[in-house]
């Protein structure tokens, strides 16, 4: 029999294993429920939500990118268009580890000018990147042979930026380039592909949205390893509208030809309209290479020294010379400081009362007893010296403001500049120094601190051609086009257009004519003025300006430049041309003759097609 301390023993330990039961129990039970609930919400209650994440992982959109817009002339001539080029490319996870596949590409299959593209290694590792571009007919032979060596390497077609005319248009259409991190900020309501190109300077940036269209997307079905199963869903992307450019193909042509690669550049625009008919800067440079839809053509350290990706046609900053004296006179007969008659004496200088220094003209012995008309006609400094000290600084800035100077045009491209309108308050802010009379001289005859580019001043000379109207410049038109009013300016007495006109025509027709070289008794009537902008100040004032002009000859870099505003033909002219040559030295001999040729082959073109109606 078991005694009492047993039997008490014994209970103790049914107790305790009772409390381990429970300490074990409860929680399994409390775990079997949570699990039964989850097994219940996975299949029940979650099955639309896994449903939809599964079909996500078979069911794949594909975007579909428009072919970007096109750029016509107004006679339907495309100057930028896209072509399919044949293109190499690799998938990313490789990029770092396939140097035996790059070497045997180089060895094997590329030509020995050809340039490889090695793109960053970051992004999806799984997509094809650009290796090479524009491909030719013998490297894709040499490819076909060498591919089953060259796994992961395809060859695929693209559409790619192609300008028939390649130089001609470089400064105007620009070029593309891959999109960056800004251009995603800017335009983040466009979708662009991993190996997208986008516009980056010239009419490409500027309509860069308009140029790309809305892309549309495919909506397929996949399976585990990435085939294709089936179309679900297609929605077809929408094409951009073509884009019209009002140059002229001929101007634009004669003018590039003109230059013949010199630095300069030439602006041509119809005064009653706005429209820019040739816009060439020199040099330029192929955008077809940054396209990728041509071999690239590397440009040499020395063409690069030339700056031929600057567009100098509206960004090049140039002291505007005697092409300023029009409106210098202009504002004389305004402010009643002088009269169509006014004389005064040349002799070769003008002299300050305030410190006795000299201001030397052009012309050694002078230009005699000199008007207006005679100082235009002649381009006396002199004359100019006098009346802008007469005029002052605060007259002629709020004077030819009203002309656009100082300003930019708000022509339809991104890179323009700004020039230099210079005031009391300009100088004082800018180098901390006041304005002083000799710099209102300078300002006289276009020299000094003022600034202009060849767009302004052709914009402001558009104002004369319209007795003061003038409309804003544009490049790129819709069919529906009206010109916009760009400014314009009322004079006190309207003759006073005439009198500034007859004197740029006498320029050109006078034997005194400072460009009277363009002259033949059967050419059209043309106004002009011609300009000689000093970049290097002639200072020694114990030499005569020829002998001086000698030691700045030695370097061609220190030549002034060329210009020559105009336009014609009077009395109802329909183009004004402005033409500057860098360190061209002579504005009658150099500049003149281009704008003259782009006038009279203009005129001859809008004969041909009064004479020939399409």
């Amino acid at each position: 029999m078991k005694n009492i301390q047993d039997l008490r023993k014994e209970e103790m330990e049914i107790r305790s294993l009772k409390g381990r039961f429970r300490v074990i129990f409860y929680p399994l039970l409390v775990l079997c429920l949570i699990g039964s609930f989850k097994i219940v919400q996975l299949t029940v209650l979650q099955q639309d939500s896994f449903e939809a994440e599964s079909d996500k992982n078979r069911i794949v959109e594909i975007p579909i990118y428009p072919a970007r817009g096109l750029f016509k002339l107004e006679d339907g001539t495309v100057i930028a268009e896209n072509i399919v080029t044949q293109e190499l490319l690799i998938k990313r996870s490789l990029l770092g580890i396939s140097k035996l596949q790059i070497d045997l590409l180089k060895e094997k299959v590329f030509e020995e000018t050809r340039k490889i593209n090695l793109p960053n290694k970051n992004g999806n590792p799984e997509e094809f990147i650009l290796l090479a571009g524009r491909l030719t007919d013998k490297e894709i032979a040499r490819y076909e042979l060498q591919k089953d060596s060259l796994p992961n390497v395809v060859i695929r077609a693209k559409l790619r930026r192609y300008l028939p005319h390649g130089n001609l248009f470089s400064h105007v259409i620009g070029h593309l380039g891959p999109v960056d991190k800004e251009d995603r900020v800017i335009f983040s309501d466009r979708q662009y592909s991993y190996d997208a190109y986008v516009g980056k300077v010239g009419l490409e940036r500027a309509y860069e949205q308009e140029l790309k269209g809305v892309s549309g997307k495919r909506v397929v079905e996949v399976d585990v390893f990435g085939n294709q199963v089936r179309e679900i869903e297609r929605i077809s992307p929408k094409r951009p509208s073509d884009i019209t450019v009002t140059l002229n193909l001929k101007l634009q042509q004669l003018a590039k030809e003109e230059l013949n690669g010199r630095r300069g550049a030439v602006v041509a625009l119809d005064p009653n309209t706005g429209k820019v008919k040739a816009l060439v800067s020199s040099p330029d440079y192929n955008p077809n290479s940054l396209n990728q839809s041509e071999l690239a053509n590397s440009l040499s350290k020395e063409d690069l020294e030339d700056a031929p990706f600057f567009n100098r046609a509206i960004s090049g900053s140039y002291p505007p010379a005697s092409t300023l004296k029009p409106f210098i006179g202009l504002l004389g007969l305004e402010a009643e400081v002088i009269q169509e008659d006014t004389i005064i004496e040349d002799k070769g200088f003008f002299q300050l009362k305030e410190d006795g220094r000299k201001y030397r003209g052009w012309k050694e012995d002078g230009h005699g007893k000199v008007n207006l008309k005679k100082a235009i006609v002649e381009s006396s400094d002199v004359y100019f010296y006098q009346l802008s000290s007469q005029l002052t600084i605060d007259r002629i800035s709020d004077f030819l403001s009203m002309f656009g100077f100082g300003e930019i045009t708000g022509i339809d491209l991104v890179t323009e500049s700004k020039s230099i309108l210079p005031n009391r308050n300009w100088k004082l802010g800018t180098m901390g120094e006041t304005w002083f009379v000799g710099d209102t001289i300078n300002i006289g005859i276009g020299q000094g601190y003022i600034t202009s580019t060849p767009l302004q001043l052709a914009v402001s000379i558009s104002a004369l051609a319209n007795k003061g109207k003038t409309y804003k410049p544009v490049l790129a038109v819709q069919n529906n086009f009206n010109p916009e009013n760009y400014f314009e300016v009322f004079l006190r007495e309207v003759q006073h257009w005439n009198v500034i006109e007859e004197s740029m025509i006498s320029v050109i027709e006078s034997w005194n004519g400072t460009a009277h070289n363009l002259y033949s008794e059967d050419s059209i009537s043309i106004a002009g003025k011609t300009g000689t902008a000093q970049i290097k100040s002639l200072m020694d004032q114990e030499l005569t300006v020829s002998e001086e002009y000698e030691d700045v000859r030695q370097n061609v870099r220190d030549r002034d430049h060329a210009l020559f505003a105009s336009y014609g033909p009077i009395p109802e002219p329909n183009l004004v041309v402005v033409v500057i040559v860098e360190n061209g030295e002579s504005g009658s001999a150099v500049a003149a003759p281009i704008a003259k040729k782009l006038i009279e082959e203009y005129q001859n073109e809008q004969k041909n097609e009064q004479t020939n109606p399409s």
